[in-house]
C-alpha cells in the first residue's frame, strides 16, 4: 500500500513538500446534550485524515483517494448552489470565512487519503474540515490559528456552504487535541477544557447494521421533547436555562406530556452529572469512576433517550451489540451508545490487561470491517515540512 507521499506523486507528477493529518472524533459521554446547551466530553480519534501538500499560487486543487479532484481559485470563493454536498463546498466555505476573519489564504494541491473507514461514527466530515482548516493555519499562518476558531469554520462552512445543519461537538473533537469537557451553556462560545487522557483503557468502536438515512424523525423527537419540557416547566427555550432543579425529575412527572417526552428530559440532567463524574475521574486518573459514568450514561440512553435502537429493528442493533459484549466485558471495562444512536456504532471502553481477551471475542464474533481498535490522539493536528 502506497503511503501519502507516494499518492501525491503518482497524481501531481511531483514531490508534496508538507504533510498533515487530522483526526475524527469520539463522544466519550454527553449523549443528546449539546442542542440543549448540556454539558459533554468529546475526543480527538486515532483514525486520521492524512494529506501531502504543496504552494500552488492562488489554485486549490484537492485529490481524495478513490473521488474526483477538484479545484477552486482562491479569488472567487463564493458560495455556489451546484457544490453543496460535496467536499469542495467545505474546502471553499473554510477558506471564505477565515479570509473573511482577517486570515491570510493562498492556493495549495492537497493529496487526501482517509482512514477513517465509512460508517465508523467518528465523524469524517469534521476531520476533512479540520484538515482544511490546519492546512491554511500552516500555511499562510504560522500556524496560530486557534482551535476554536478552527472548528466554528468548520461548522460554517458545513451549514452555509455544504447545506447541512450541524451543532459545534464534532468540530471541536476534530480541532481539539486529546480529550475535552465541553459547557454548551453558550452555544455560540462554549467553554472547552482540555484534558489529558492517561487512563489506561483501550477504545473500540463497533459498527452495527443499517444507516440513519430513514431516521430523521427520530432524532429531531430527542431535542425537541427537551424543549417542550423546557417551555412547560419555566418558559425557556432548553433545558439547560432552567433554573429551579431541585427535586427536577418530580416537576417533570407532574407535567401533561406523554412519558416517553418526560424521560427524554430526564435524560438531560442525568447525563450532564454523568458528564461531571467521567471529567473528575479523568482528571484524577480514577478508572473506575469513570467506567461507572460511562455505564450510567448507556442506561440512561437505553431507557430514557431509546436511542440504542429501533423499534422491532433489535437484531444487529446497537443494543443487540451491547448486550452481547456486556457479559464478557463484566468489569473489565464498559461500553455505551456512541453519537446520534438509534443505528450506527457503539464505542468500548476496555482495561488496557483484558485487551488481549477482548479481540478474541470480538474477532470470533463479528467480522474483521465491523469493528476497530482506537486510541485517543495526543495532538488534533500533526504538521511537517519535508
Amino acid at each position: 500500500m502506497k503511503n501519502i507521499n507516494e499518492l501525491f506523486e503518482d497524481f501531481f507528477k511531483e514531490k508534496n513538500d508538507f504533510n498533515i493529518d487530522t483526526g475524527g472524533r469520539f463522544e466519550i459521554i454527553g449523549n443528546h446534550t449539546d442542542h440543549n446547551h448540556g454539558l459533554c466530553l468529546v475526543a480527538n480519534c486515532s483514525l486520521r485524515a492524512k494529506a501531502g501538500l504543496k504552494l500552488n499560487g492562488d489554485e486549490v486543487i484537492v485529490k481524495s483517494n478513490g473521488y474526483p479532484e477538484f479545484s477552486f481559485n482562491v479569488n472567487d470563493l463564493s458560495k455556489k448552489v451546484e457544490d453543496e454536498g460535496k467536499t469542495i463546498a467545505l474546502a471553499k466555505g473554510i477558506l471564505f470565512k477565515l479570509s473573511e476573519l482577517g486570515y491570510k489564504v493562498g492556493g495549495f494541491k492537497m493529496y487526501i487519503d482517509s482512514e477513517i473507514p465509512d460508517g465508523s461514527g467518528v465523524s469524517s466530515s469534521a476531520a476533512i474540515e479540520s484538515l482544511f482548516g490546519y492546512t491554511v493555519s500552516y500555511l499562510f499562518n504560522d500556524g496560530k490559528i486557534a482551535p476554536l476558531e478552527i472548528a466554528k469554520t468548520g461548522q460554517f462552512a458545513e451549514n452555509i456552504y455544504f447545506n447541512k445543519p450541524c451543532g459545534l461537538l464534532d468540530q471541536i473533537g476534530t480541532s481539539f487535541d486529546s480529550s475535552n469537557f465541553i459547557d454548551f451553556k453558550d452555544i455560540d462560545n462554549p467553554t472547552i477544557t482540555t484534558l489529558p487522557f492517561n487512563l489506561p483503557l483501550t477504545l473500540y468502536l463497533i459498527k452495527s447494521v443499517g444507516d440513519h438515512s430513514s431516521l430523521t424523525h427520530l432524532y429531531a423527537a430527542i431535542p425537541s421533547s427537551m424543549k417542550e419540557v423546557a417551555k412547560l416547566l419555566e418558559n425557556k427555550e432548553y433545558l439547560r436555562d432552567v433554573e429551579d432543579t431541585e427535586n427536577i425529575f418530580e416537576k417533570i412527572d407532574a407535567l401533561n406530556v406523554g412519558d416517553e417526552v418526560k424521560r427524554k428530559a430526564k435524560h438531560f440532567f442525568i447525563e450532564n452529572e454523568n458528564v461531571i463524574q467521567a471529567k473528575k475521574a479523568v482528571e484524577t486518573n480514577d478508572i473506575e469512576s469513570f467506567l461507572m459514568a460511562i455505564r450510567k450514561s448507556q442506561d440512561s440512553s437505553n431507557v430514557n433517550l431509546e436511542n440504542t435502537y429501533v423499534r422491532e429493528e433489535y437484531e444487529e442493533s446497537p443494543q443487540s451489540i451491547i448486550d452481547k459484549l456486556n457479559p464478557i466485558i463484566g468489569e473489565h471495562g464498559a461500553i455505551r451508545i456512541h453519537g446520534g444512536g438509534f443505528k450506527g456504532t457503539v464505542l468500548a471502553f476496555i482495561k488496557n490487561d483484558f485487551t488481549e481477551e477482548f479481540d478474541k471475542k470480538l474477532a470470533d464474533m463479528y467480522p474483521a470491517e465491523r469493528y476497530f481498535k482506537v486510541f485517543i490522539s495526543k495532538n488534533a493536528c500533526n504538521f511537517k515540512k519535508n
